[in-house]
């Protein structure tokens, strides 16, 4: 069956001497993976470099269902970067997105509100001035599209937040996933307060705060490795 679909590409992968397999998130048909065949031969024209992470595009697919590999007719850019492009900041936050929504992200069915949500927002985020909590928001904000946004806000009996319950609770010493009163503070005012302002470390401990929760409960969450990268381009 031929489609015609747009699509986000999640992450490539080489194979033999010219070819990839590259992970790329559909509207149409969810996550698939796609066998590309003599994109980086020298006669492609640098055509592999329309499937690096984070691109958006235009596709017509030929697909079959329960298939592990589907084909493309044809391919071109919805959307080429500009800012991302010349921004270090901005290249890194984009690469930390992508690789932690590889992570959440491995159904084949369409979901149009979550590719809306991604698309937009990374067209957004390279049309506008950086803005250093953007990542932050974003994953916050995508919690909703996976159903686990974590539930209430802070009280006096309900102090300390429970990243394996998502919710705030009263403390408890045999309860080792209970965040301190600190950190509890730190990510009741990030789920509740607009435009918060955070320092260095503030933003980094809210960050570490997020990727425990998504371990919690995403299912084979791994650990994020362009982390690092971004902790010391963000610092």
């Amino acid at each position: 069956m031929l489609v015609a679909t747009k699509g986000i590409v999640f992450k490539s992968i080489k194979f033999q001497e010219t070819s990839l397999i590259v992970k790329i998130l559909t509207e149409s048909h969810g996550l698939q993976t796609f066998m590309i065949k003599g994109v980086r031969s020298v006669k492609a024209n640098g055509k592999a470099a329309n499937f690096q992470s984070g691109m958006l595009l235009d596709l017509i697919m030929y697909y079959q269902d329960h298939k592990s590999f589907q084909s493309l007719r044809e391919y071109k850019s919805t959307y080429i970067y500009t800012s991302v492009m010349d921004d270090i900041r901005k290249s890194c936050v984009l690469m930390f997105l992508i690789e932690v929504l590889s992570n959440c992200v491995h159904e084949d069915k369409e979901d149009n509100q979550l590719y809306s949500f991604i698309s937009n927002s990374l067209i957004n985020f390279d049309n506008n001035e950086f803005e250093v909590n953007f990542h932050l928001y974003f994953l916050l904000e995508f919690m909703k599209y996976l159903g686990i946004y974590p539930r209430g806000q802070r009280t006096q009996t309900q102090a300390r937040f429970s990243l394996k319950e998502g919710e705030f609770t009263a403390f408890s010493s045999s309860n080792p996933f209970i965040l301190s009163d600190s950190q509890s503070i730190l990510w009741n005012q990030l789920l509740h307060e607009e435009g918060l302002k955070l320092n260095k470390e503030e933003r980094k401990e809210v960050l570490n705060i997020m990727l425990n929760y998504y371990t919690f409960h995403i299912e084979n969450f791994r650990g994020i490795k362009s982390l690092k990268v971004l902790e010391s381009i963000l610092a």
